[in-house]
């Protein structure tokens, strides 16, 4: 029996040094900062064909209800909506700028929907609609990716309204379960 435990003692010594280094946390910090990503992507990109304008044609966005492929280039070329119109963060400035500053170089006036004789409206406009309380990066200042895709794709395919792409939830989730 003893034979047996110093067996199995070997085998998991040797197992845990084979595994070290795929596991080791000191891999990780060892990438220049310069090259470490800020944030994990929020979506994955299908390959760019030879001769398109570089960017994805399609992007597929990962959903737990089914995989979500937006035809980029159909919205970028086909319909010429520039690219700041959805990535409005294309021009973003510090998470410290002043508001009046940090959009002056955007398309996005907030003011248009929350001015009120120069007071923010309340209750569905209010701060927290749109902001975390603490952000503590230009990721966190913002609505979710989940919420700005579909409020997107709402501007011009509204829910209800007939036109193809917002008959179903199916149009753009592939996958099987319920929503």
């Amino acid at each position: 029996m003893s034979t047996y435990l110093v067996v199995a003692a070997a085998a998991v010594a040797v197992l845990v040094a084979a595994c070290a280094p795929f596991g080791s946390s000191d891999a990780v910090h060892t990438a220049p900062a310069a090259v470490a990503p800020a944030s994990p992507p929020i979506v994955k990109t299908k390959l760019v064909t030879p001769g398109s304008s570089g960017m994805p044609s399609q992007i597929v966005i990962p959903s737990s209800v089914g995989e979500v492929t937006f035809l980029h280039q159909a919205h970028t070329e086909d319909r010429a909506i520039g690219c700041a119109e959805c990535h409005h963060q294309i021009n973003a400035k510090a998470l410290n700028t002043p508001h009046p500053d940090y959009l002056q170089s955007s398309w996005i006036n907030c003011k248009a929907c929350h001015r009120e004789q120069n007071r923010v409206k309340q209750g569905v406009y209010a701060c927290s609609t749109c902001h975390p309380a603490s952000p503590t990066n230009i990721a966190d200042e913002t609505l979710s990716a989940k919420v700005v895709i579909h409020k997107q794709c709402w501007n011009c395919h509204p829910v209800s309204t007939g036109k193809e792409a917002s008959r179903s939830c199916e149009t753009c989730h592939s996958g099987n379960k319920a929503l």
